[in-house]
């Protein structure tokens, strides 16, 4: 490449390096680390059925979380606009995963958009579809999902570059190239963040089984399917997260929403797990680890 480099690798590994000195010596990686493990844990409130398994139904959510991880590996690099069209993306695709499968049928509506075969569709339409579904009509009330996606468009200006506070230069530290910037990253965690708290209120609100506190081992042991309910402690979390009262706002949800009353009156007529069946489990896990272990 001729002329002046401004973005190379060798620039990336300094940003890099200054990155991770300034995380280090702040709090923000323990933010980041709760931030990450919120939105691991909405993939879990994701039904995987026999007849899902596979089908492409999962893809939204798994490449938006891949998105956000791309967006965190650019802004440690110094490409922070970039992070932030990335960060974009991760969004649209995280509202795609409750969009495709807003009304359990994922696995059959989603096939020609995961074979490339149908356009991505647009934020207003996602967010008409949603608003017309009975669980966001309920969270309307307290949660206005048009006006709050709104607060996210200023994301877009950096696709498209509106002007410098959204260039490559940024506006805190009109520096060409790649150059460490304390403010353009704590810009990016408090979008990153905010990012992650609607896609968990919209997941939740979809799937409110996730507000639902009950010791699913009791009746499954180790091998709880995937019907979207969540351990105790990752429930804490999630309200600790968007707060106490959106949380409970989606809990009442949760307790009229006849697919989990149907669920949980399924669970409950279940029989305890016997001591004798959990180590029955244990040994099975035990002995299926020790083959791999052998094989491996």
């Amino acid at each position: 490449m001729l002329g002046t480099q401004n973005y190379t690798s060798d620039r990336s590994i300094e940003v890099y390096k200054q990155t991770q000195q300034w995380f280090e010596s702040s709090d923000l990686k323990v933010v980041l680390h709760d931030l990450s493990w919120v939105y691991f844990i909405l993939g879990k409130m994701i039904p995987q059925t026999m007849e899902s398994m596979w089908s492409g139904h999962f893809f939204p959510y798994t490449e938006s979380w891949d998105e956000l991880q791309i967006s965190f590996t650019l802004c440690i690099f110094g490409l922070y606009k970039q992070s932030m069209v990335s960060l974009r993306s991760g969004l649209e695709l995280g509202l795609l995963s409750v969009y495709w499968n807003l009304n359990d049928d994922g696995h059959k509506v989603i096939k020609d958009w995961v074979h490339s075969k149908q356009d991505t569709p647009k934020l207003g339409e996602i967010a008409k579809k949603l608003a017309a579904h009975g669980n966001f009509k309920l969270l309307d009330d307290a949660f206005d999902l048009k006006i709050q996606l709104s607060e996210f468009n200023y994301l877009h200006n950096y696709v498209h570059t509106k002007g410098r506070k959204y260039s490559n230069t940024l506006a805190s530290k009109p520096v060409p190239g790649q150059h460490f910037d304390s403010k353009a990253i704590e810009t990016w965690l408090q979008a990153f963040e905010g990012v992650i708290r609607i896609l968990c209120i919209l997941h939740l609100t979809k799937y409110p089984i996730g507000t639902v506190r009950y010791d699913f081992s009791r009746k499954f042991g180790i091998d709880i399917p995937a019907f979207g309910g969540l351990d105790k402690h990752e429930v804490d979390r999630l309200e600790h997260f968007i707060g106490t009262e959106i949380f409970q706002t989606i809990a009442h949800i949760g307790s009229i929403d006849p697919n989990v009353k149907e669920i949980m009156d399924w669970v409950q007529s279940l029989p305890d797990m016997t001591p004798e069946q959990l180590d029955q489990q244990s040994f099975r896990l035990e002995n299926l680890l020790g083959t791999n272990g052998q094989q491996s």
